[in-house]
């Protein structure tokens, strides 16, 4: 996990270098705060000066601004460092999805929702680590030896302490991780769900589903409820343990050294450093169990982005063309799991032709184009473009030079439009590629009659340019096509 986070880390060496530097101004300030309201406490009560005391406040006053500008610093550099790994990495998962085959079935909102919660945690913890784990070391071996040298008792309690520390966590990680990763999963869940009840909203309320995808909207929180909830009553044990722990032996150190303060072996400043430093020692040692706990949450996170890294790859080929005259399908199957939906499909398409494909919802007319398009490849049977195989075919070329696309819904961002007005611009962007194959998915929806009108005479203008597939039940549009290909389940028919 840290080798695989720390690739992206290479190319912001100067910015990390910056934060470090910061880190460890606040980490060298706050390791002499102890020893010197140790130093002011005795140095001030024993010489009465006043001059000692402007002294001793000028110092604090001073390493206090230190550390406060470090702090800052420490900030705005930090935060900055982590959200331009984390949209490098996220950039990087988005890549890899783009070049998965789309056969696997996942809600993209779910997805994007997963993507950007768990980079954002693993960079997070990562980056934090790299830095606090040598900076908490530092302070811990330092406020270790401070305890030394003031008397060996004071080392075994915080022996002691630190063990019971030690107990808690190896007790509780494993739990840890699981419920992290149920809370993960389910939060995932619950956005996608409350993400659908706005996405389908006119669906919604034209069928009347307000009851059905409130109960499913409502099971999801229960999930993710029940999730939090219990993870949140591990942590409390979790954290209530180790507090607990400690103030109990805050009071044992209180009691020692109280009674050394009382017999002269110990100076009421070194009792005030004792007790800072036994602080430090203590936060050093939750750090690292906590950086156990959080690297639980980080470990979730890195696991279910390398789920998505592992995609199945879409296979593109390397035979670049420079124009398509003909597309062949031989005895193509394709079904999505135990469904069924094209059946040794064949079919040959030529330039100069337009054809129009009907048929029943679920008939496979969709799926053609997209086997067409190489966006997903059959369970059986051969593709070919020029008696290439479409496998060997860089598709990618192909799908941006030589192929254009009306989908059956536009790809367009601007809601201000009309829906006529978005479905003209599709089409006008398609016929302006002036590819070899033209595919268009129901182009006559939101068209009225003048503009459909206009898009046959526009077909039948450049019919001889290209190869031309056109789903549709629009009588206007079947009677421009040459031939006419019926998609009944599991069957394809010729009718001319």
């Amino acid at each position: 996990m840290l080798k695989f986070v720390l690739r992206y880390l290479g190319d912001f060496k100067l910015k990390f270098f910056m934060i470090l530097l910061c880190a460890v101004v606040t980490a060298a300030a706050d390791l002499l705060m102890p020893y010197l309201s140790a130093k002011f406490i005795d140095e001030v009560l024993s010489s009465r000066e006043i001059g000692r005391l402007y002294f001793f406040v000028g110092g604090l006053f001073a390493l206090n601004v230190i550390s406060l500008a470090a702090n800052w610093f420490y900030v705005i550099f930090s935060t900055k460092l982590r959200a331009r790994i984390t949209n490098k990495l996220i950039a990087d998962v988005t890549a890899k999805i783009w070049r998965a085959r789309l056969q696997f079935q996942t809600d993209m909102i779910y997805l994007a929702k997963r993507v950007e919660k768990d980079s954002d945690d693993l960079i997070a913890f990562v980056l934090g680590s790299a830095i606090d784990v040598a900076i908490q070391a530092v302070l811990l071996v330092m406020a270790i030896f401070f305890l030394l040298s003031v008397g060996g008792k004071w080392l075994i309690i915080f022996a002691i302490t630190a063990a019971f520390h030690g107990m808690i966590y190896f007790a509780l990680k494993k739990k840890l991780f699981e419920l992290s990763t149920a809370v993960r999963e389910t939060e995932s869940k619950y956005f996608e769900s409350l993400s659908d009840n706005f996405f389908y909203v006119f669906r919604i309320k034209l069928h009347s589903l307000q009851e059905e995808f409130s109960s499913t909207f409502n099971r999801a929180f229960e999930k993710f409820f029940s999730a939090g909830l219990s993870e949140s009553k591990l942590r409390f044990w979790f954290s209530y343990g180790n507090a607990n722990t400690a103030k109990i032996f805050t009071v044992l150190i209180f009691l020692l050294g109280g009674l050394d303060v009382l017999d002269g072996t110990l100076t009421v400043g070194n009792f005030v450093a004792l007790n800072g430093y036994f602080t430090f020692a203590m936060h050093g040692v939750s750090y690292f169990m906590t950086l156990g706990q959080g690297r639980q949450n980080a470990l979730a996170a890195y696991v279910r982005i390398m789920e998505i890294k592992n995609f199945p790859v879409e296979v593109n080929g390397t035979k670049i063309l420079s124009r398509i005259n003909s597309i062949e399908l031989a005895n193509v199957s394709f079904s999505f799991g135990e469904q069924k939906i094209l059946t040794n499909f064949s079919r040959h398409f030529v330039r100069g032709k337009i054809y129009c494909i009907v048929g029943k919802n679920g008939a496979g007319k969709s799926t053609l184009m997209n086997l067409i398009c190489g966006m997903i490849r059959p369970v059986s049977g051969e593709i070919f473009f020029d008696g290439i195989e479409l496998a060997e075919v860089d598709m990618i070329h192909a799908r941006r030079n030589l192929i254009a696309v009306v989908e059956q819904k536009d790809f367009l961002k601007n809601d201000k439009l009309s829906g006529g007005e978005r479905r003209k611009i599709s089409i006008v962007t398609a016929f302006a590629k002036s590819a070899d194959v033209l595919i268009m998915d129901e182009p006559d929806n939101n068209l009225d009659a003048a503009a459909v009108d206009a898009l046959t005479k526009k077909i039948l203008a450049d019919k001889a340019n290209r190869i031309t597939l056109i789903i549709s039940h629009d009588e206007r549009l079947i009677d421009v096509a040459d031939e006419v290909l019926t998609l009944t389940e599991l069957i394809c028919s010729l009718t001319n």
